[in-house]
């Protein structure tokens, strides 16, 4: 979980995923790095939080929320208590890893430092202080201890400080502080504390979502918590810190990811020339190294691979670029917003297929023994125009200034799950607001009013389905329906809760929100009209002729409505294909319309109307209420305010009370 300020990849510390490069695992430090130069009388291990660190940062050095306490340690105990702060990816979602892998990284890590310690150090006692996602490493390796599975026994370990712990609740942690009424994000561990009960602290602010949420009031967000704290990417198949695994899992992960740590965003333009270059062999008398050629054109590739993937899938969207460009000028955000508008401006996906073919027609040329060829060579010549395409192909992204370029990709590399959020949310919330059986009654009558004539009855039923709309094209105007549709249909969620919000979604993006809207209003506003020419003010004689023109003009729209509702009433519905997620290539509305399950509209009116009514519902509206920022599951800075949580009664903030305990635990043991 973050611990910075308001930057866009801060916002989905909860949620954040990214896949890790194909090939490169997840590894324990080597235990030579690990292995202390001296050793103390107790190993005090810190695990920060996420983006306060990163693998090869300097253990020696104390950082982020929990610095204050090393400095504590190490004042009051001096040579004899030895500080590490654990180098760790401490990544969300970003440059290619999702939390789980990150997480996963941490207690690898932490597991193989401990070890390397005890090992060497015989008789060293230990405590362990994490903060966020270091406090999810950090109570995953506790119970790991706790439960005989870990690098050391547990009469070892002096104490262990949990701040703002995804897990907590979990058995045999003991709470410090204000009480919660719900439980960590990432759910409980399972094996509890073990023979560590007693010895682990846990202190969660009632405010953090991270550490205090109720997942059976709040569906949604605790289901998505628990699958994107667990789900690790398709490149790490080390399942031993709990990924929930499955088909339906890998893909929500898969669709929320963007990789961009292999990206040259600054360097696009710059590359396209060289590749140019490299083929005239204007530089080397006439002579090309196919084998350069080949490296440029991957190069491209993977700059060019993340943000056509970005672009096809949902989160590139109007209302999200839009929210990027209101960023001031000089921001990340508003970079990536010039980004993206000029990248939709631009063929990028021609782009990635001109240099998938340089890259792998110089790969083969290279790999049958014609490392250089001359420029003349017919095979040069070609790739020479498919490299003039490629240049027209991202023209407008690489015309975009390089400081633009440059700044845009920590955005973009997190702007799948910020927006899947921020959109899915906005949807499970729309939906309580919408009353289902009147929209569906209003589109069948309006039509038969305006068909059989009756002006008044026209106009009652366009005034109220303008209203119970409202909030539908509030929904439709900030989110990708389709795209969410398919994020919710597999999301589990034994309530049912957020499945019905799936269907409802799911058809509604077969239905051209705006335009139905838009036939509403206008006959609404015909229809008062009529009814003015018929039903005048007093004094006023009513005008029939002009009353029978203005109806007239409904005809047209009653008919277009009949048919707008048909395709949305008569439709059938299915769970979607995981395979559609992240990709508009596959319309959902395709799935819906061909599948044999049918719809029960009936059932389903009564199943919105019975959860619109739930108390999830009106927890899911006060969490919104409250401040609650639903892309980055913020409520009011609680998460990053822990020097501020007075947790005793002599007025000591969390930071100061796990700096005294754990100091007290270390004398004690001295």
């Amino acid at each position: 979980m973050p611990a910075r300020g308001s930057r866009t990849r801060r916002t989905v510390a909860l949620i954040a995923t990214a896949t890790v490069v194909v090939g490169v695992a997840l590894t324990a430090p080597a235990v030579a790095d690990a292995a202390p130069t001296n050793c103390a009388a107790t190993f005090n291990l810190f695990i920060p939080g996420t983006w306060e660190t990163n693998e090869h940062a300097d253990p020696t050095r104390p950082v982020g929320m929990l610095a204050p306490v090393a400095a504590a340690i190490e004042a009051q105990n001096g040579a004899r208590a030895q500080t590490y702060t654990l180098p760790y990816m401490a990544s969300a979602f970003d440059n290619g890893h999702t939390y789980a892998d990150s997480k996963l990284d941490a207690v690898s890590r932490a597991t193989a430092v401990v070890k390397s310690y005890a090992d060497k150090c015989r008789g060293a006692k230990i405590t362990v202080t994490g903060y966020s996602q270091g406090a999810d490493a950090a109570g995953d390796l506790a119970s790991a201890i706790g439960n005989a599975r870990g690098p050391v026994d547990a009469d070892q370990v002096l104490g262990v400080a949990l701040i703002a712990d995804p897990g907590a609740g979990t058995k045999g942690a003991a709470t410090v502080g204000p009480k919660t009424s719900g439980e960590g994000i990432a759910g409980p561990r399972s094996q509890g504390m073990g023979t560590l009960s007693g010895r682990v602290a846990s202190i969660c602010d009632p405010k953090d979502l991270y550490c205090s949420i109720r997942k059976g009031a709040n569906p949604f967000l605790g289901s998505l918590g628990s699958i994107l704290s667990k789900a690790p990417s398709n490149g790490n198949t080390n399942t031993s810190a709990g990924a929930g695994g499955g088909g339906g899992t890998a893909a929500v992960v898969t669709a929320l990811t963007s990789d961009f740590s292999g990206a040259d965003l600054p360097g696009l333009g710059s590359n396209v020339d060289a590749l140019g270059k490299q083929l005239s062999g204007t530089d080397t008398g006439g002579s090309i190294d196919v084998q350069k050629v080949a490296d440029t054109a991957i190069s491209l590739s993977k700059t060019l691979s993340p943000l056509v993937d970005l672009l096809q899938s949902g989160a590139a969207n109007t209302a999200a670029t839009s929210n990027l460009a209101a960023a001031p000028v000089g921001t990340p955000e508003n970079a990536a917003a010039q980004v993206l508008t000029t990248a939709s401006h631009a063929d990028l996906t021609g782009a990635l297929d001109s240099a998938a073919t340089i890259a792998n027609t110089a790969a083969k040329l290279s790999n049958n023994g014609a490392t250089t060829l001359p420029a003349t060579a017919p095979e040069i010549s070609q790739l020479l125009g498919t490299a003039a395409s490629l240049g027209d192909q991202i023209a407008p992204v690489a015309a975009t200034p390089a400081d633009a370029l440059s700044s845009a990709s920590s955005v973009l590399s997190v702007l799948k799950p910020k927006v899947v959020v921020d959109q899915a949310l906005n949807v499970v919330t729309g939906v309580t607001a919408l009353d289902i059986p009147k929209i569906l009654n209003n589109l069948i009558v309006l039509p038969q009013r305006i068909a059989a004539g009756d002006v008044r009855g026209a106009r009652d039923a366009a005034r109220e389905l303008n209203v119970q709309l409202s909030p539908l094209v509030k929904m439709a105007a900030g989110v990708d329906l389709k795209w969410v549709s398919q994020i919710l249909a597999i999301i589990p969620d034994p309530t049912g809760y957020t499945q019905i919000a799936a269907l409802v979604t799911s058809i509604l993006g077969n239905v051209d929100v705006i335009k139905l809207a838009n036939i509403a209003g206008q006959a609404q506003e015909i229809a008062w009209a009529a009814a003015d020419k018929l039903f005048p003010p007093p004094g006023v004689l009513p005008d029939p002729v002009g009353a029978a023109a203005q109806t007239t003009a409904l005809i047209p729209l009653g008919l277009e409505l009949a048919s707008v509702a048909a395709n949305m009433l008569t439709g059938t519905a299915a769970k979607t294909d995981p395979a559609l997620l992240g990709k508009q290539t596959n319309p959902v509305g395709n799935a819906i319309t061909t599948q044999a399950q049918t719809l029960d509209l009936a059932g389903l009116a009564g199943s919105v109307s019975t959860m619109a009514r739930s108390q999830g519902a009106e927890d899911l509206a006060a969490v919104v209420g409250e401040g609650l920022n639903a892309a980055s599951f913020f409520a009011s800075g609680a998460h990053q305010s822990y020097q501020n949580l007075v947790v005793d009664n002599a007025g000591r903030n969390a930071i100061q009370w796990v700096s005294d305990w754990l100091n007290l635990q270390i004398t004690r043991a001295a």
